[in-house]
């Protein structure tokens, strides 16, 4: 019997201490972000970007409201417009030479994330819920500089200026009418 006693206070023990596993709330976001200035242009990684986050409360709606606002790094709470953030509670890190360019630090369990992609005039958004005990998440942003504005995997991105002419970025893009010499 005492046998019995001494396994089943072992058992409860083993599950106790796995019931009680520290989690960690945070993780490192690392993004890909890919751009197409022009509809004939290839998708291209991005050059010059800006990251920034804002740790938000659970069910809260933003977004960047204007080009201005993203520049200047300010959000605005869609369910009360005159409520704004503007001091930013991580700024990211760019490395154009990274397969992931860009990486952010987010440690609060909702984050609203802000990438600007200042050579094509345009940015997304997306608000995010950040994982447990979750290390690293890698992902992917596509921004297409010729479309007004689109969504995928999570992100939301804004052309502001649709209407502006842009150029091929790419120099290898020649028309029929062209010869390569």
């Amino acid at each position: 019997m005492r046998k019995f006693r001494y396994i089943a206070i072992v058992l409860i023990a083993i599950v106790a201490t796995a019931c009680f596993k520290d989690e960690k709330q945070g993780t490192l976001m690392r993004i890909a972000v890919y751009t197409q200035n022009t509809e004939e242009d290839t998708v291209i990684k991005a050059t010059d970007l800006e990251c920034y986050a804002f740790w938000v409360k659970k069910g809260s709606k933003w977004e960047v409201s204007t080009w201005e606002d993203a520049l200047a790094h300010r959000i605005t709470n869609t369910d009360r417009p005159a409520e704004q953030l503007s001091e930013p509670d991580e700024m990211g890190d760019f490395d154009p030479e990274a397969e992931y360019q860009v990486a952010l630090e987010l440690w609060s369990e909702h984050t609203f994330a802000v990438i600007v992609d200042k050579a094509n005039k345009v940015y997304a958004y997306r608000l995010y819920e950040t994982p447990m005990n979750l290390p690293e998440v890698l992902t992917q942003l596509h921004i297409y500089a010729w479309r007004k504005s689109g969504s995928a995997n999570g992100w939301t991105y804004i052309n502001p200026f649709p209407d502006e002419a842009r150029e091929p970025v790419n120099s290898d893009t020649t028309t029929e009418n062209e010869t390569v010499e």
